[in-house]
């Protein structure tokens, strides 16, 4: 099992709606493409500094992950979803991981 983590760094009062609309629009944009959905996480927003929101998704491997890629690329609803989330991030990262093999979810 692989998976995606996306970490977007987001204005305090930004917080709520980006998840927001990760709920409604990513969740089911991502799994219908394929997707796992594990989690989403948020830092609080109440520490003065930016807010780091991670979402998580699960994927076998990346040959599985280029056709998820290529099942959001030809969903309009990604696009959109997109935009949305590109004006409330100030940065942010992706990474792929792998459990090592003494994690519990190996």
């Amino acid at each position: 099992m692989a998976y995606v983590v996306d970490t977007a760094h987001v204005d305090p009062v930004d917080a709520q709606e980006y998840m927001r609309i990760v709920e409604t629009e990513a969740v089911p944009v991502m799994t219908a493409a394929g997707a796992g959905f594990v989690s989403c996480w948020g830092t609080s927003p109440e520490l003065g500094e930016e807010v780091w929101i991670e979402t998580v998704w699960s994927f076998a491997d990346h040959s599985e992950w280029n056709q998820i890629r290529k099942n959001m690329v030809l969903d309009p609803r990604w696009y959109q979803y997109s935009e949305k989330t590109a004006r409330l991030r100030t940065g942010g990262t992706r990474r792929f991981f792998y459990a090592a093999p003494f994690s519990p979810l190996a």
